[in-house]
């Protein structure tokens, strides 16, 4: 009996133990990232998944390029020939001749396209001179125009000085940001078709007599490189010494496409399983969730203008809205806010959804918000509005006239911990009751031998009292 409760109680021990360990192995947070800034972001939508500074201004040395050639297929025809300004070379200037470069020298004649595959592929600091001078005229009216196209991107905290990304103490952006630029200019194919090259060769021009054949220094692009990762699509690295170790990286696995961006990573090698480990965090842990549109209910919202009601728009959601939710947080765990008004003017109507999850849980708390359809529906009777009331004072006045919300579950970390208890209520109570039958058993079989043995007695002393007879 002793024995039985002992082994009782380390087996419900160990269950506990297990149990217990079973949530933290599967829903870890990565691990080891040496980057002192970073993001990981859905490519499509914007959200973040996981981030560490991301809003902290630092320099991002090369992976400034990606913006450069987003602008050179922008804004320049791949078969110009542009000629190579003394300005634009690198290898006559003493504190740059030893950064990448492929060596274009002063009345040089190469193709734009040859220079921004060689400013990805190379990250060669003259090729991305010789882009700013051909789209721009000069570095500093093409700086301009990188700035006016991060902020259109919504880059708000960036500002370059430069093409290059060469040190520059005005030079600064975020990983947020570079994350914005990147998962944009995928979109365009000419660029991305640039960014997942591998091996390009620049064919020979009036200065140069062979094919200059260049290679990525993106090891995750690299089938047969140990730093290659499945799903890669492209990447940009950087390094200088106040920038450390920076890269960006955009992968698809299933259906997910992500932009992981780090910035300060303490090696090269550690930059690339910083990245590593931010999109493999990603692609496992969450899964692709359609926002449900049953939370949004179609709303009919009045256009004001010149103080009457010229029109409707009907609201509803559109259908192919989405966002990446953590395995360990339930759906109901997801805040639903609409934001519609009653009232609008033509140049205001701007109905969403915001979707958002408590603190605590495996998630950035802002998921992010989503734009709703909206349709124009001319009324046939324009209710008027009441005198005195503007456009401007009646949007002022309106609430959002749903703002509906999902009733927060209990949080994922009480949910877990009572899904452990009941688990483990649940194999004591089978272990308890596994022995009791047991035992009761035992005490079955027990009486039953006890049963037999009588009989046997009983029997013997019957043989014993006859034969006694017999013998009389």
């Amino acid at each position: 009996m002793h024995r039985q409760i002992i082994k009782l109680l380390c087996t419900l021990t160990i269950l506990a133990m297990i149990f217990t360990l079973v949530p933290a192995g599967v829903f870890a947070m990565p691990e080891g990232i040496t980057a002192g800034a970073y993001v990981l972001m859905d490519a499509t939508t914007g959200q973040v998944l996981i981030e560490k500074n991301m809003d902290q201004q630092l320099y991002p040395a090369s992976i400034t390029k990606i913006m450069t050639v987003l602008l050179a297929v922008e804004n320049a025809n791949p078969d110009e020939v542009v000629t190579v300004s003394a300005n634009a070379t690198i290898m006559d200037k003493p504190d740059y001749s030893d950064s990448m470069h492929i060596a274009l020298t002063a009345g040089e004649n190469i193709r734009m396209e040859d220079l921004m595959y060689a400013t990805i592929i190379e990250s060669a600091n003259d090729a991305a001179n010789c882009i700013a001078e051909a789209v721009s005229g000069s570095v500093e009216a093409f700086a301009e125009l990188m700035n006016k196209r991060a902020e259109e991107l919504g880059a708000k905290n960036t500002h370059f000085t430069n093409p290059h990304g060469l040190p520059d103490e005005n030079h600064l952006t975020t990983a947020f940001d570079m994350a914005q630029i990147t998962r944009f200019a995928i979109t365009n194919e000419k660029f991305l078709k640039i960014f997942s090259t591998i091996i390009y060769e620049v064919p020979p021009d009036n200065k140069k007599t062979e094919v200059l054949t260049i290679s990525t220094g993106f090891s995750m692009l690299k089938g047969a490189d140990p730093q290659y990762y499945e799903g890669i699509i492209g990447g940009k690295t950087g390094y200088t010494v106040p920038a450390g170790y920076t890269g960006v990286a955009v992968a698809r696995r299933g259906d997910k496409t992500l932009v992981a961006v780090v910035l300060g990573s303490t090696s090269g090698v550690n930059r690339f399983s910083d990245l590593r480990a931010l999109l493999d965090y990603g692609f496992d842990n969450f899964v692709k969730t359609p926002i449900t549109t049953a939370e949004v209910k179609p709303t009919v919202s009045k256009v004001v203008e010149n103080d009457s009601v010229v029109a409707t728009v009907a609201v509803s959601p559109a259908s192919d809205m989405y966002y990446l939710r953590h395995n360990s947080v339930a759906e109901s765990d997801v805040v639903f806010k609409t934001n519609i008004n009653d009232t609008y003017s033509w140049y205001d109507i701007a109905p969403s959804v915001t979707l958002s999850v408590a603190d605590g849980t495996y998630m950035y708390p802002n998921i992010g918000t989503f734009s709703l359809n909206h349709t124009e529906k001319q009324l046939t009777n324009p209710i008027p509005v009441a005198a005195g009331t503007t456009p401007e004072a009646a949007n002022e006045e309106s609430e959002p006239k749903a703002e509906t919300e999902v009733k927060k579950g209990m949080p994922t970390g009480l949910k877990v911990f009572l899904i452990i208890l009941a688990i483990i209520l649940i194999a004591i109570g089978a272990l308890v009751l596994l022995f009791f039958i047991s035992n009761a058993r035992r005490r079955k079989r027990d009486k039953l031998r006890r049963l037999r043995r009588q009989e046997m007695y009983e029997q013997s002393r019957r043989e014993i009292l006859a034969s006694r007879r017999r013998d009389e």
